[in-house]
């Protein structure tokens, strides 16, 4: 009966396990013989392998031989499993029958059923009995091992052969080597060469920010770039089947082709934390961005705005991240229907725009404004003042808004007095007083004997009413208002007024331009330009003091006028020369504080100049009796001032004396070994000659002994000048007695031989010295004693400017005799060469294209300011 069909109903413990282990059997007796031959192939080539016989091979010789092998294993593993077939349960059974050798094959019987008298129960009962008893004899069944047969088949025993290669190839390489196993099967095919990329960002040029080149293997570095930056440069790529792809925060942008595997992109960074470059279907690099914003500028008032005499003098402040490119004062008619917001619309015609000077990108600029509006139809009028500031993308930043009452020219001739207020009737109401100030003008022209008779007022006059009266347009109304006002300053001043004028205009191009860094050649020109004016100027008021009454009438204004603040054309003249030579020394900021000077002084100069010699001899007089006070106060701050710069002299040469004796003493440990060598010659002579070092001691010790001197010296004069103080009932400030102690220890330690102490005190002193001055002129101040308000003015701009700078005007830090207390005093005629010579050199070799370009690229950044 077939196995397959019947249906086991007694199973005896373990009789499962039993048959799957004979089912391995023969599997392992069918699978093992063929896979002997696969396994031997695979022995050899790891053997081959870990001799190393595969390096050296040409790649595509490697690769034809992997290839092969392959093939070849392949084929072989194909003819040996072509026959083989999985056994089936029948077949373990009748194996494990076989393996029991148990007869009548028990395993088949208990699977048995009747094939006929399943009605008679005697023959059930029998079958039954059969059953049980076969299934009793299953206990006895066990299994063998496997025999695959491979000695009968390999009767050479060659399958050892691979096995022994194996062991000895793994013992000759050292154990096992998984470098070698993985060079077998990789052909050494030279690698693809890699993604090369020249990738930088380059910051808007107003930032002066230098490019930020990004390096592919800094994964990590944070790149702080400005907002507007642009990341551009080329990739070359040769493998490369597509173009790479520049991802900043997933937005994508694909590099345009140059040539073959070379590439290129540009592309503007507004916002974005992460750079990708995309290039072979993978990512080649990685970098966070940070975007640094560009803020808005400021600006605002630093004081309320002012009036000296007739000029306007307005303070601010601006300021940005970047740079302000453009500062500019809107002012507009206070109470107009147009309201605030006017002063930022570019449309109103009623606003006053005054365009500021700026120096190139100035991150912070602090400068005053100071002009004679008077002129303008809305002087004596009250006006509301804006400021705006620019940057280089546009962005504006606005003041608050402050009103105040625009200072108006005091007339003192009744006819100029007159044609001021209709010029201010035809600017409250241009259109309803036209015609009224026209017949104003012609009431007045009626009068010769009110304007003396002069012509060109007599014809200005007659003109600018006719105009009036016939046309209502915006032209001319503007002409007939400046009209007006040259008419009244003319009979007002005379023809100096336009020669007046022309010095104060050549005065504020002059300022301006300093302002933003004009070259050398326009500075120039416009300093020419001033003495040019300044010198008409003179001719036309001499030409004035022609005139008894005028001259007359200027003498008793000048009577009125206090000497101190008078001033004569030879000072003048004085002060152009000064403002030339500076500006030639690059000292542009000293130029510009000297030119606000000459304004001040012009105002003060016409009736000085009016006076005969004998009278500015009275004056001088009178100047020497009321001065004496001012001039001894002013010459005490000198001497304090003189001090300073001779104890700054004296602690730079101690220091440098330190230095050397440093210098010295490192010398000497170097030179110790060798001086060991002849130390018995050197003996011999010290018998008969000078010891070591002798020389060296007594030199120090004169330059010691010579330094205690000047110091001593120095704080001699220190006490003279305090009791000088307490003479003229002046409060001494309590720094200058701390100075004088530092000054009697640096006499100490000189003394000793130890300048490096000495400079310590040194240093002490000066600082109390400085701090001396500052609280003289603080006391000076207060009690407005000695010095007029020039000298306060001096002081507190002196105390405002305490940074010290070389003969070119630069900042040098506080070392030794770098230091200068006094830093706004005008330059020596010694340090005024010597800062043109610099400048003369600088240029000349800034010309000399044959220089490296780092050079010349350093000489012009050192030029640029001057």
């Amino acid at each position: 009966m077939d196995a397959s069909q019947t249906t086991p109903t007694i199973q005896a413990p373990g009789l499962g396990r039993k048959i799957g282990l004979a089912w391995a059997a023969l599997a392992w007796e069918g699978l093992w013989p063929r896979f002997v031959p696969l396994l031997s192939c695979v022995a050899l080539f790891v053997a081959a392998a870990h001799l190393d016989l595969f390096a050296g091979l040409d790649p595509w010789v490697h690769t034809g031989i992997l290839a092969a092998l392959v093939l070849a294993f392949a084929g072989l593993a194909w003819w040996q499993l072509r026959y083989f077939a999985w056994p089936a349960r029948e077949e373990a059974i009748r194996r494990l029958e076989r393996d029991s050798e148990i007869p009548h094959r028990p395993l088949v019987a208990v699977q048995d059923h009747l094939a006929a008298g399943n009605t008679d129960p005697m023959a059930v009962a029998l079958w039954e009995a059969h059953r049980r008893r076969e299934a009793e004899r299953l206990a006895n069944l066990s299994n063998k091992a496997a025999h695959p047969g491979l000695a009968s088949l390999d009767k050479w025993a060659l399958r050892f052969v691979p096995m022994l290669a194996l062991i000895v190839a793994v013992a000759a390489a050292g154990g096992w080597r998984s470098d070698r196993m993985a060079a077998a099967v990789t052909p050494a095919f030279p690698p693809p060469p890699p993604v090369v990329a020249n990738l930088w960002i380059a910051p808007p040029a107003y930032t002066g920010k230098p490019p930020v080149y990004l390096d592919m293997a800094e994964h990590d570095k944070v790149l702080r770039v400005p907002v507007g930056s642009k990341i551009a440069g080329f990739v070359d790529d040769t493998r490369g089947r597509k173009p790479p792809v520049l991802s900043i925060d997933g937005k994508k942008t694909e590099f345009s082709t140059v040539s073959k595997g070379k590439y290129q992109v540009e592309e503007t960074i507004t916002e974005g934390k992460q750079i990708t470059l995309q290039a072979r279907g993978d990512d080649q690099a990685r970098w966070k961005l940070h975007v640094i914003p560009d803020l808005p500028p400021t600006i605002d008032f630093t004081r309320a705005i002012g009036v000296d005499k007739w000029s306007t003098k307005i303070e601010y402040l601006a300021g940005d991240d970047f740079g302000v490119t453009g500062v500019q004062l809107q002012m507009r008619l206070h109470g107009s229907v147009l309201g605030d917001d006017a002063l930022s619309s570019d449309e109103e015609p009623e606003v006053l725009r005054v365009d500021l000077p700026v120096a190139g990108n100035s991150k912070k600029i602090a400068d005053t404004f100071v002009r004679d509006l008077t002129s303008h139809p809305w002087a004596g009028l009250k006006v509301t003042v804006m400021l705006f500031a620019t940057d280089a993308l546009g962005q504006k930043g606005r003041s608050s808004v402050e009103t105040f009452l625009l200072p108006e020219r005091v007339f003192n001739d009744p006819t100029a007095r007159a044609l001021i207020v209709l010029r201010k009737a035809l600017t409250r109401d241009p259109k309803g007083y036209r015609i009224d100030v026209a017949d104003g003008m012609r009431l007045v022209h009626a009068n010769p004997k009110s304007y003396r008779e002069d012509p060109v007022v007599q014809l200005g006059l007659r003109i600018g009413s006719v105009r009036l009266a016939h046309k209502d347009d915006k032209e001319t109304i503007t002409d007939t208002q400046k009209l007006l006002w040259d008419l009244a300053m003319r009979l007002e001043s005379g023809a100096t007024s336009d020669a007046e004028r022309a010095v104060e205009q050549a005065r504020q191009e002059l300022r301006d331009a300093m302002q933003r860094q004009a070259g050398d050649e326009e500075i120039e020109k416009l300093i020419q330009q001033l003495y040019d004016a300044m010198a008409r100027w003179q001719r036309e008021l001499a030409d004035k003091m022609k005139d008894p009454d005028e001259r007359r009438r200027m003498e008793e204004q000048a009577e009125k006028m206090d000497p101190n603040n008078t001033i004569t054309g030879d000072d003048l003249q004085k002060m152009l020369d000064k403002i030339r030579e500076m500006a030639k020394n690059g000292q542009r900021e000293e130029a510009k504080r000297m030119l606000e000077e000459l304004r001040k002084m012009m105002e003060n100069a016409t009736p000085m100049m009016a006076n005969p010699n004998g009278q500015q001899r009275q004056q001088q007089g009178q100047r020497g009796q009321q001065g004496q006070g001012n001039q001894q106060g002013r010459e005490m701050m000198n001497q304090l001032d003189q001090l300073s710069r001779r104890q700054n002299q004296l602690l730079g040469e101690s220091e440098r004396e330190g230095r050397q004796q440093q210098g010295q003493r490192g010398q000497q440990g170097q030179q110790g070994q060798r001086g060991q060598q002849g130390q018995q010659g050197q003996q011999g002579q010290q018998g008969q000659g000078q010891q070591p070092g002798q020389g060296q001691g007594q030199g120090q010790g004169q330059w010691g002994e010579q330094q205690r001197g000047q110091q001593e010296g120095l704080r001699g004069r220190l006490g003279e000048f305090m009791k000088k103080l307490d003479e003229n009932g002046l409060q001494m400030p309590e720094s200058l007695g701390r100075a004088e102690r530092s000054m009697r220890e640096a006499e100490d330690a000189l003394r000793r031989g130890d300048p490096r102490e000495a400079s310590r005190a040194q240093r002490r002193a000066l600082d109390n010295l400085q701090q001396g001055m500052g609280d003289m002129a603080e006391q000076m101040r207060q009690q407005r004693g000695p010095g007029n308000n020039q000298d306060i003015a001096e002081i507190e701009e002196r105390e405002r400017r305490s940074e010290d700078r070389d003969p070119l005007g630069r900042s040098d830090g506080n070392y030794g005799d770098a230091i200068d207390s006094g830093t706004d005093k005008v330059p020596l005629e010694l340090d005024r060469q010597r800062s043109r010579e610099i400048l003369d050199e600088l240029r000349r070799r800034a010309g000399d294209q044959l220089r490296p370009k780092e050079e010349l690229d350093y000489i012009d950044r050192l030029l640029k300011t001057y």
